[in-house]
């Protein structure tokens, strides 16, 4: 017959085996618990990431885009400053840069665009080559030309009111050359005269038409 110390150690077993069971579903249960906070982390970082990548992707779309249409702008006023026969179709996109900063492409474009419009008023430090001072002086001294043409043609009659409008017209035609110098600048070159170039046409007409007012206005 089973005693009492045989029930006992039954008892003592099965409560062993029973906290055994307990410590083992506890471990389990924390295990689980354990792997899915760790899961519910990794999917919560992939969609962190995912909305990332598309507020990434939609900003660099967006930023394709405006500089798109602000790089064709900016071509097109280049082809309406220079003439679009220079410029040509816009260029194909180069190579991509693979971290652009939207701050320094917009910054980029915006300097581009005041350049241009510098470039407009004529206050960039652009040179034009040195043959325009030569020209310079063969728009002033044909200016003076045509200048003492004119007032040989006003003096046919004698008369004060003549002889007025001929001097008129000398004077004229000194103050016509810096002009005509300046707009064939600005269309040729997109510049403005510089001091040597306005020099040189005034320069010119002043010898043109002192010389030939001197010759063919002597017996006049």
């Amino acid at each position: 017959m089973p005693t009492d110390t045989d029930y006992q150690d039954a008892l003592a077993a099965y409560l062993k085996e029973r906290a055994d069971a307990d410590a083992e579903i506890r471990a389990a249960d924390a295990a689980y618990r354990a792997e899915t906070e760790r899961l519910a982390a990794a999917v919560a970082a992939a969609r962190a990431a995912r909305d990332g990548a598309d507020r990434t992707a939609a900003e660099a779309a967006a930023l394709v885009k405006e500089t798109d249409a602000a790089a064709g702008g900016l071509w097109r006023s280049l082809g309406d400053f220079v003439g679009h026969r220079r410029t040509g179709a816009a260029p194909a996109p180069g190579a991509p840069d693979p971290a652009p900063d939207t701050e320094r492409v917009r910054a980029r474009l915006e300097r581009s665009g005041r350049l241009l419009d510098l470039a407009r008023q004529g206050e960039l430090p652009i040179e034009a080559p040195r043959h325009t001072e030569a020209t310079a002086a063969v728009i002033g001294a044909g200016i003076g030309a045509f200048a003492v043409a004119v007032a040989l043609w006003i003096l046919r009659e004698d008369s004060a009111v003549r002889q007025g409008a001929a001097a008129m017209t000398l004077f004229l035609g000194l103050a016509t050359g810096p002009l005509v110098l300046g707009m064939w600048l600005s269309w040729q070159y997109r510049v403005r005269p510089r001091p040597g170039q306005t020099l040189a046409c005034v320069g010119a007409a002043v010898v043109a038409v002192c010389a030939l007012a001197g010759v063919f206005m002597r017996g006049l």
